[in-house]
């Protein structure tokens, strides 16, 4: 134990601030499970939203919302992992030309930085040309796109999903001993192979971490989901819409996610259903925490399988 006095105000102003953010996260949890867990139910999950009366502008159920959601995450993440994991790479084992990688370090803290309604109205203003409407719908002869699909919103959402895969994996890789490189090496392989069977498998806890961080993100954003994928909280896919030949049309339409139905149904959306609201926030929480859990204990299995 520490027995200067300022070193023992410094372990106690550590323990303090790890304990407030346990309490915190704990009481909102918490609070969430509380206002939630009575608004959930089989129909709740299962079912589609409906208009409500004057008191409660919403009724039925998420699963729209639950459903795009993950349609999100999934692209968006197909995006950023390849790409994030690649720039992580290039930054650690290679940097050059020296010039390039500045760069890039540059441009990665700056989408950290930028708030994601600047990349949603970004988003609006590239997919909106009318050479892109395949990614949504065009509009009738004017030459433009709606620039409001799954395509469009988890594009930009892959945006935003890049900078924690590229940090968390970067200090994954520099963390790897070099003794392994080294040896790998020695034994005559190239840095590719090197790259491929020692560097990426040993920081694979770290890209872990980067995913899940970035999944987050992608889950989290109101701004993207609501300007690239229109908000249509009330609209209920067509039937049939996961079909094969159906489901292309599908990712080129309006939809919502868990984040888009929480805001309109809050008291200060237009739904105005607290019950809703609060219910659709516990099955996000639910959603990434369970998405956290299986990621990082995929992992750590494959760790201990190598």
């Amino acid at each position: 134990m520490p027995t200067r006095l300022s070193d023992r105000g410094g372990v106690a102003a550590a323990y303090a601030a790890g304990g407030v953010l346990v309490i915190a996260v704990t009481v909102i949890m918490a609070w969430l499970v509380w206002q939630g867990l009575s608004t959930i139910s089989w129909d709740f999950l299962t079912t589609g939203p409906a208009p409500g009366s004057l008191e409660q502008g919403v009724a039925g159920g998420i699963l729209p919302a639950l459903v795009g959601t993950l349609i999100v995450i999934v692209f968006g993440m197909v995006v950023a992992i390849p790409l994030g994991l690649g720039v992580a790479i290039f930054l650690t084992e290679y940097r050059q030309p020296n010039w390039l990688a500045k760069g890039t370090d540059t441009a990665i803290d700056l989408i950290f930085g930028v708030p994601s309604v600047v990349f949603a109205l970004f988003g609006l203003a590239i997919f909106s040309q009318g050479w892109l409407s395949w990614l949504s719908n065009p509009v009738g002869d004017a030459g433009m796109a709606t620039a409001q699909s799954f395509f469009c919103a988890s594009l930009m959402m892959a945006l935003i999903g890049l900078p924690p895969v590229v940090r968390s994996s970067q200090a994954a890789i520099l963390g790897v001993p070099n003794q392994q490189r080294e040896a790998s090496y020695a034994l005559g392989k190239g840095r590719l192979t090197t790259i491929r069977r020692i560097v990426v498998p040993g920081a694979r806890p770290g890209i872990a971490t980067g995913i899940v961080l970035g999944i987050g993100r992608i889950a989290g954003d109101t701004a993207i989901v609501w300007i690239l994928l229109g908000g249509a909280v009330l609209q209920s896919p067509p039937d049939g819409w996961f079909l094969p030949w159906n489901i292309g049309d599908f990712l080129r339409s309006e939809g919502s996610t868990l984040t888009t139905y929480i805001f309109f149904s809050s008291p200060a959306g237009e739904g105005n259903s607290p019950g809703q609201a609060y219910g659709a926030a516990f099955v996000l929480m639910v959603v990434i925490l369970f998405v956290n859990i299986a990621l990082i204990r995929l992992s750590r299995r494959k760790i201990g399988k190598r």
